[in-house]
Parts: C-alpha cells; structure tokens; sequence
C-alpha cells in the first residue's frame, strides 16, 4: 500500500485522500475539505412592532428594522466621525449575506407581499458617506400570521464590501388591517 500525502496551506481545511504525488500524509477517513463561516446575530428588536412602508417602489426613506423612516441613518456597520450606525460591528465589510426573521400578523383576506431591502454605503475617512446603493430584496407574500424568513442575498457572490448597511421593510399592496412586523432578528454570515 502506498503513502498518499497531501500539502494544505490553511489551518482548518482537514486532509483528504488523493493520489502519490502530494508531500503531506493523509488517511481514507480524514474528511473532506469545508468552508468556514462565522454567522452572528448582529441586530434585534423585541421592542418596536411597526407597519411596513406601503408603496411599491425602493427607497432608503421607507420604514427599517427598528421602525425608523430617516433615509440618512444606518442600521449596522462602522462609526466614523460624526457618522455612526444604530449597531456597530467591527468588520461589516466581510458580511456576505444577511438573514432576516420576523413575526408578521394577518392582514385579513388580502395577500399583502412584504419586501425586505438592503442598501450599503461607503464611509471617507472623515466620515463623509456615499449615496445608498439598493444591494439585494427578497420578499414573503401572505394573508395570515406566522415566521417571516428572509435570506438576502439568496445566492453567494462574495462579500458585499459596504462599510454601513440599511435594511428597509415595504408592503406592495393595502389591506385591513395591515400586516405589523415585530420580533424582528438579523443574522449576518461572514466571510
């Protein structure tokens, strides 16, 4: 029997079995290689139920997770000079997908469709920030009450980069009563 061995740069990646030509002992019972991700829950809010934003256009302005219409206040990343977020995380720039739950009522007999939004932006060092720019949505259509789970961007792409993001809630269409979002729990996945 020949002695397969195998070279891995990276502390965490196990050997796995291949063929004579790698320097590095491996055994057939050795697991496959994986990625590594880091998922934190980086927001909630237990405190403040509220009523999405109706309208069925984009914008920053619409209600976000903590209830909030001011399109210039971030909801997660860095603080530089005298622009802050309502949740400071020390590496936002590694985030590669967001995970939002909530709790949703019924809005009677109408399907009312909620859209969650991210927006990300840059900081200059002095704080200065750029524009909003839309990242990703995704949506739960629905009459009756129950778990809102919302998976932002749905595909891997790589990391999104912004220094500060901004997650908006909207509804597309009116009812009564109106679906209220509240319980709401932001999970981050990193790189």
């Amino acid at each position: 029997m020949s002695t397969h061995k195998i070279h891995i740069p990276a502390p965490y990646i196990h050997p796995v079995f291949t063929d004579s030509d790698i320097d590095t002992p491996v055994s057939t019972t050795a697991p496959f290689p994986v990625i590594v991700r880091d998922t934190r829950l980086v927001a909630v809010n237990d405190t403040t139920s509220f009523t999405p934003t109706l309208s069925a256009n984009t914008s920053v302005n619409h209600t976000d997770l903590f209830g909030n219409t001011n399109g210039s206040r971030a909801n997660i990343g860095i603080a530089v000079g005298n622009t802050s977020a309502d949740i400071v995380i020390p590496d936002p720039w590694r985030i590669r997908r967001f995970i939002v739950l909530c709790q949703r009522t019924a809005s009677g007999g109408t399907t009312v469709t909620i859209v969650c939004n991210v927006f990300g932006r840059l900081l200059a060092p002095d704080g200065t920030p750029s524009p909003w720019r839309r990242i990703t949505d995704a949506s739960d259509s629905g009459t009756s009450g129950g778990t809102a789970r919302l998976v932002l961007p749905s595909s891997l792409t790589g990391v999104l980069g912004f220094d500060q993001y901004r997650i908006t809630f909207r509804r597309d269409q009116t009812s009564e009563p109106a679906p209220e979002l509240s319980l709401i729990r932001v999970y981050a996945e990193f790189s």
